[in-house]
C-alpha cells in the first residue's frame, strides 16, 4: 500500500469497526502499546480501548463520517490528525434522539515489519449537539 492512502485506509477502518461493533477487530489498525488520550481519560493499550469501547453498545447505532485529514511522513511514522463527526443514536422518554460530537484525532501512525497501524491517537472533542430526530428518521 502507498504510505500516502495509509492514514485514510486507517481511518475508514476504524469507524467501519466502530459502527459496526466489532471492536475485537481494533487489534488488525491497532499496535498492541496503542495510547489514546481523550477529555478525562487515557488508555495504554489496545485490549484497554477495546474494553473501553463497549460502552458504545448502549446506542442503538452510530454512524461515523470522516472529514479532514493531514499530516506528514517522517520515515516509517506518520503525524497527522482526522476530523470526524461521530452520531450516536439513542430513545429517551420515547423519543428517538441523536448526540453528536464534533471530533479532532492527533494521531501517529508507525510502520513495523512492513505493517501500518495507529500507535496513538488524542481525541479533541471540539463540540456536541444532542437533540431529537425529527419524524423522518430512520432505525
Amino acid at each position: 500500500m502507498d504510505k500516502r492512502t495509509i492514514p485514510r485506509y486507517l481511518a475508514n477502518q476504524y469507524v467501519r469497526i466502530v459502527d459496526d461493533c466489532k471492536f475485537d477487530q481494533m487489534t488488525t489498525i491497532m499496535w498492541p502499546d496503542f495510547s489514546l488520550q481523550g477529555p478525562g481519560y487515557s488508555v495504554d493499550s489496545c485490549e484497554g480501548f477495546i474494553d473501553i469501547l463497549e460502552f458504545l453498545r448502549r446506542y442503538s447505532r452510530t454512524f461515523h463520517q470522516l472529514g479532514s485529514q493531514f499530516g506528514e511522513w517522517e520515515g516509517e511514522v506518520y503525524h497527522g490528525e482526522t476530523y470526524c463527526v461521530a452520531s450516536h443514536f439513542y430513545s429517551e422518554d420515547g423519543q428517538e434522539r441523536k448526540l453528536d460530537m464534533g471530533i479532532r484525532y492527533r494521531e501517529t501512525i508507525e510502520i513495523r515489519e512492513g505493517q501500518a497501524r495507529y500507535n496513538t491517537r488524542h481525541l479533541n472533542l471540539v463540540w456536541t449537539e444532542d437533540r431529537p430526530l425529527g419524524a423522518n428518521s430512520y432505525s
